[in-house]
């Protein structure tokens, strides 16, 4: 299962990194960097903490979290892409980088907006669809170069994990302990 959709924030979203970091075999890096900065890498809770502002999990992150994980076992090739910002780009700066690969797993942690929870996400490509987009993106390297059964065996139990976690279920997805509180206390947990 590649794609596991579920209900987290705050300190669900500290027990998801915790457990990351705590494998201690993969890279973690965000998915696309702030303007004007490069791509973080997250070596530790605190470098996350750091990049977004949290000063505690009982609020978490403002923003969402968009992270890209590189099993080190899966080899391949992770890719950080400059992207310029054309000349109808109304806001700051003049760039932002983003982080691919093909066998990159996803995961993004939704925060809170008002009172409105969205579902957080992982997901990653699998062997059969990167081969079928290779030729599109030749940057991303060879399909060949990744050790798909180290890419889904790492989703499977990050996956796992999640769903253990899990105290409840809305629209087939769990919902981890935080965000369950903050629906008993009236916010909404949205499907899409």
């Amino acid at each position: 299962m590649p794609n596991c959709d579920f209900y987290a924030v705050g300190k669900d979203h500290r027990l998801l990194l915790e457990f990351v970091f705590s494998l201690n075999d993969c890279d973690v890096y965000e998915l696309g960097s702030p303007v004007d900065q490069s791509i973080a890498q997250f070596r530790i809770l605190a470098d996350v903490c750091d990049r977004y502002g949290i000063a505690s999990w009982d609020i978490g992150a403002e923003e969402s979290i968009f992270l890209q994980i590189h099993p080190r076992a899966a080899r391949g090739h992770v890719v950080f892409k400059k992207v310029l910002f054309g000349p109808k780009h109304k806001g700051p700066g003049t760039f932002c980088y983003e982080t691919s690969g093909w066998g990159l797993i996803q995961l993004y942690l939704e925060s809170a907006h008002g009172r409105r929870l969205r579902h957080s996400h992982t997901n990653h490509n699998s062997e059969r669809r990167a081969l079928a987009l290779q030729a599109t993106y030749p940057n991303l390297g060879p399909v060949a170069d990744w050790d798909w059964s180290v890419v889904n065996r790492w989703s499977r139990r990050l996956n796992r994990f999640i769903q253990k976690c899990g105290v409840d279920k809305l629209y087939q997805r769990a919902v981890l302990p935080e965000a369950k509180r903050l629906s008993e206390d009236g916010f909404e947990l949205a499907m899409a």
